[in-house]
């Protein structure tokens, strides 16, 4: 359901602006989640069961 000021291009209304903070934000979570992966992946190498 739309509101009045939502066009079908920006979703929930996002500015220009808004929409590169979030893409930003989410670019920098996905790094740090998987250098968060590699590290416990790699850790996972030295401490055999």
């Amino acid at each position: 359901m739309m509101t009045t000021n939502q066009t079908p291009e920006t979703p929930a209304s996002f500015t220009p602006e808004e929409l590169e903070l979030r893409r930003t934000a989410s670019r920098r979570l996905a790094w740090i989640l998987g250098a968060a992966a590699l590290a416990i992946y790699l850790l996972g190498m030295f401490f055999k069961r």
